[in-house]
């Protein structure tokens, strides 16, 4: 298979099967033999007709008169995404080429189909999203988000607000990697890095991330010898929030991969974590990033956070609970289709048993810190007024993060703030008895 071929079965992976993104293109790129320029074009082509998904609909939806398969609609999706957006590759060939792939699947009269909506599309100016009239929708439109998405930023950011998000979440996603500092100080990791031919430099926002333009960096020995971890910037202030002491107990509870975790456990050398998840597929991957890092005080394994025993006290608990990840539509595109509203109040049931459950096994002024990857004011604010409000031994407990010129006892942090993912931190403390 060529690339656009290639890309049409990892689209149709993602859209109809219901596969991660970043999953199903490591899948496909691994099953075939694609040279670094093709890998990367597969990538953009896959990657750039999702995160455009709706924009593209309103463009090629007037050239599509009758009611066509599937498949198809896929690979005009991807093709007019190459036309508009991809000026190193010429219409013709895009064009010619999703004809030849219409007729490798459906023969003939499916390719002068997609031919013909294609050449019809190409020779005519694209339509004006200025004519829609309506706020939302045309937001909608020009940034792809889906429009109960974009009222509910409305009603807690106001419609600029919303915009700003938005168009924040459509921006390419920065790279950062987390200095393990248990091995190596960041100065020194950074100049190693620097030597190797890395293009990178240290970040103002946190004393442990370095930002990465470029290269593949998972291929540095740096990493295979466990100096850095891959994490985005805004799940590494989790860390600045908890705090947690050399010596501390600590409880990840909702683990997996484990990064938050494992970064505590970087700043604990004489402490221990147990890092539970409800997947137990999940813990292997967990245990294997601990050995990359070199990290041993640790225990790793299958439990429901809003229900199973855990086997002791703990100074200090991290809750990073499932929800609906509005927060990271840059690394994982697809989730602004998946979700909906409905899904939203189910999350906020969860999140409360996790947090209600887990704060059993917190010690008497112990720290519980609850974060989220999304921009949903019913899954973070109301979260966590409504479990300190359930709970009179829970008080919000305040944190700082200096980077942000901040001190309270919750933050949302926005992506057009510092370019980095959505997410939501919050931190409790235990009264004494």
């Amino acid at each position: 298979m060529n690339v656009r071929e290639l890309a049409l079965k990892a689209y149709t992976r993602i859209t109809e099967e219901g596969g991660y993104s970043n999953i199903v293109l490591n899948d496909i790129i691994g099953e075939n033999s694609l040279d670094p320029s093709d890998r990367g074009l597969l990538t953009e082509i896959v990657y750039g007709t999702i995160s455009k998904r709706l924009t593209i609909e309103f463009y090629i939806k007037p050239y599509i008169r009758k009611k066509i398969r599937r498949w198809q609609k896929s690979l005009l999706y991807l093709s007019v995404y190459q036309i508009i957006w991809l000026e190193r590759v010429p219409n013709y060939a895009v064009i010619n080429e999703a004809a030849d792939i219409a007729k490798s699947i459906g023969g003939p009269g499916h390719a002068n189909v997609i031919n013909g909506i294609l050449r019809n599309f190409e020779r005519n100016p694209l339509r004006d999203i200025n004519s829609v009239k309506k706020d939302i929708s045309r937001l909608s439109i020009e940034t792809s988000i889906p429009q109960w998405i974009l009222k509910q930023w409305e009603v807690h950011h106001g419609l600029e607000g919303a915009s700003e998000i938005a168009h924040a979440l459509e921006a390419h996603p920065e790279m950062y990697i987390r200095t393990n500092t248990s091995r190596i100080s960041r100065t020194e990791l950074l100049e190693r890095l620097q030597l190797d031919g890395h293009d990178v430099e240290e970040s103002t926002l946190h004393a442990d991330a370095i930002r990465v333009r470029g290269g593949d960096i998972l291929r540095s020995p740096l990493y295979k010898e466990g100096n850095f971890s891959i994490q985005d910037l805004s799940s590494m202030l989790v860390n600045t929030a908890l705090e947690p002491e050399p010596d501390d107990t600590v409880l990840d509870a909702c683990s997996a991969p484990g990064g938050k975790g494992l970064h505590a456990l970087e700043k604990m050398p004489d402490g221990h974590i147990d890092m539970s998840d409800i997947h137990e597929h999940k813990i292997p991957l967990i245990k294997a990033q601990a050995k990359r890092l070199g990290l041993t005080n640790f225990s790793a394994f299958r439990g429901d956070a809003s229900s199973d025993d855990y086997p002791r006290l703990y100074d200090r608990i991290i809750v990073d609970a499932p929800c609906s990840g509005l927060g990271v539509i840059r690394r994982k595109p697809e989730i602004r289709y998946e979700r909906t509203e409905q899904d939203i109040e189910p999350l906020v049931e969860l999140q409360l048993e996790i947090l209600n459950h887990v704060k059993n096994y917190l010690k008497p002024g112990g720290i519980l810190v609850y974060s989220t990857c999304t921009i949903h004011q019913m899954e973070n604010e109301n979260v966590a007024f409504t479990f300190k409000k359930q709970n009179e031994d829970m008080e919000f407990d305040p944190f700082t993060i200096d980077a942000l010129g901040f001190e309270g006892h919750f933050r949302q942090i926005l992506p057009q703030e510092a370019g980095t993912d959505g997410f939501f931190i919050a931190r409790f403390r235990k009264k004494e008895k």
